[in-house]
């Protein structure tokens, strides 16, 4: 009896103890959030060009060049990116507030017409309820939020330096201290490469085909919401939803309901054959999240980093069971996080 009670307080005090230094972490990361939001930001872009950069090194490229090549690559694809959606930013916010009058004079339009029909009782205004407005104000906050972390393009571009550098000499140096844990090692190296290579592509594509799709449709802005897709398309389940909505809001005042029910279509198709058909397969088994868990870590990391801490959600949370999946202490934390096909392959 009185062993189980030494088990059980033991228990209790390890239990408080580890919640009580995850509050203090959780705490330090929100008053420091200025400063941690640029390097997990790059941490996710070491995470996406390890890859191309590993590949450079097993062809025979000195580990100077291959990271030249990858550096100068970055520096390419961010300069090419935001000087294309840059400007596009800048009339996008300034024309929100001409939306918004568009927006108010659709809806009460729309509201006269349900109130005339019979089908909305004649005290209720609808867009009391319903502001469309607010979306696009929402979304001019996202890519305010996001351009100014890319201000610091320089100082994020040497975190990057520095973290693929040291990946390179990481596996010697865990090599000589236990080459048991080599495997695990390479085993959590390799599933982050099948992920956020695999992201980084169809979400790449995923963007592209939006942006080509609402440039012929004729929607304002195609770039910005190819961008959009892009960014969100890292959020499983619900990223793709979202980012269709600005997309078919905007269709619906700029030419009215057809414009918009194309524009639906169009973000349908593309994520069901990206997201549903080709993702899966490139991907690999068991390095899905459980939509429960994708909700609770975009409502934290917003609450801990703000806007840019919901954009780093999901990856932010897989790197961490794809962790948990690669060590027995805690695989089963892993089972947990993961969704359907987690169960299909968990092995005990």
């Amino acid at each position: 009896m009185e062993q189980k009670e030494k088990i059980y307080s033991q228990f209790g005090i390890k239990f408080w103890i580890i919640s009580a230094s995850l509050i203090v972490v959780i705490a330090g990361m929100k008053e420091a959030a200025g400063l941690i939001t640029p390097f997990f930001l790059s941490l996710f872009v070491t995470a996406i060009f390890y890859g191309p950069f590993k590949w450079l090194q097993e062809k025979g490229l000195p580990t100077s060049l291959a990271l030249l090549i990858v550096i100068l690559g970055i520096a390419f694809l961010t300069v090419t990116i935001f000087g294309l959606i840059g400007a596009s930013v800048v009339s996008f916010t300034q024309k929100i507030p001409f939306y918004e009058e568009r927006f108010t004079l659709y809806w009460v339009s729309f509201n006269q017409f349900l109130k005339e029909s019979g089908w909305l009782e004649l005290d209720l205004n609808f867009s009391e309820y319903l502001n469309p407005g607010v979306v696009m104000e929402l979304v001019g906050n996202v890519f305010a939020s996001f351009g100014n972390i890319m201000s610091n393009f320089f100082i994020l571009l040497l975190i990057v330096i520095f973290m693929l550098l040291e990946i390179s000499i990481f596996e010697r140096k865990i090599h000589l201290i236990n080459k048991g844990s080599l495997r695990r090692v390479n085993k959590i190296v390799q599933n982050l490469n099948a992920y956020f290579g695999t992201k980084a592509l169809t979400s790449f594509v995923t963007g592209i085909l939006v942006a080509i799709s609402l440039a012929i449709i004729g929607i304002d802005f195609p770039l910005l919401w190819g961008f959009l897709a892009f960014l969100l398309n890292f959020i499983p389940n619900i990223g793709s939803i979202i980012a269709a909505v600005p997309a078919i809001l905007l269709a619906l005042v700029q030419f009215g309901i057809p414009s918009a029910i194309a524009v639906l279509i169009v973000f349908l198709l593309v994520n069901v054959i990206i997201g549903n058909i080709i993702e899966p397969r490139l991907m690999g088994r068991n390095l899905g999240l459980s939509p429960l868990i994708v909700f609770i870590s975009l409502i934290f990391w917003g609450w801990v980093l703000g806007t840019v801490g919901m954009l780093l959600a999901t990856p932010l949370t897989m790197t961490i069971k794809i962790i948990f999946d690669n060590m027995e202490e805690t695989k089963h934390l892993g089972l947990m996080m993961g969704d359907e096909s987690s169960i299909k392959n968990y092995k005990k």
